[in-house]
C-alpha cells in the first residue's frame, strides 16, 4: 500500500506512463499531421507544434494518475518546462535526423523520435518533476 507523499512504484508508474504518452502522443500527432495535409506546414514546425499539445496533455495526466504528485504546481510547472524544454530540442533534433537527413516519411520519423524521447521523459519526470 502507498502512504500518503510517496510515488507510487516502477510496476504502476511505467505502464501508467506509456498510456498517459499515448495519449499526449495521439494529440501530438494529430495536430502534426492537420498541420503538413491541411493547412500544408513544413513537418519541422508542425512536429513543434504538435510536441507543444501533447505536453499540455502529457503534465496533467502525469501529476494526477501517474505519479500522483503531491508536490505544488508552482514547483512542478516550471520543472516540467525546463524537462519540456530539453525533451522539445530532443524531439527535433532527432525529427531533424530521421526526416531531414534520412529522407523519411515524417510520421515514421515521428514515431521513432517520441520511442527516443519516453526513457529520458520518464526518468526525468519521476526523479525531478513530480518528485
Amino acid at each position: 500500500m502507498r502512504k500518503t507523499g510517496e510515488m507510487p512504484g516502477h510496476r504502476y508508474s511505467i505502464p501508467m506512463y506509456l498510456g498517459a504518452g499515448g495519449i499526449a502522443t495521439a494529440a501530438h500527432y494529430a495536430t502534426m499531421i492537420a498541420l503538413v495535409e491541411i493547412l500544408g506546414a513544413r513537418p519541422i514546425v508542425a512536429t513543434g507544434s504538435g510536441f507543444a499539445v501533447g505536453a499540455a496533455v502529457k503534465y496533467w495526466l502525469n501529476y494526477v494518475m501517474v505519479f500522483r504528485s503531491d508536490r505544488e504546481h508552482v514547483v512542478a510547472v516550471p520543472r516540467f518546462a525546463v524537462t519540456l524544454a530539453v525533451l522539445f530540442a530532443g524531439n527535433l533534433a532527432a525529427f531533424w535526423v530521421f526526416q531531414e537527413v534520412l529522407g523519411l516519411h515524417y510520421v515514421v520519423a515521428q514515431v521513432l523520435t517520441t520511442g527516443a524521447m519516453i526513457p529520458p521523459g520518464y526518468l526525468l519526470s519521476r526523479l525531478w518533476v513530480y518528485r
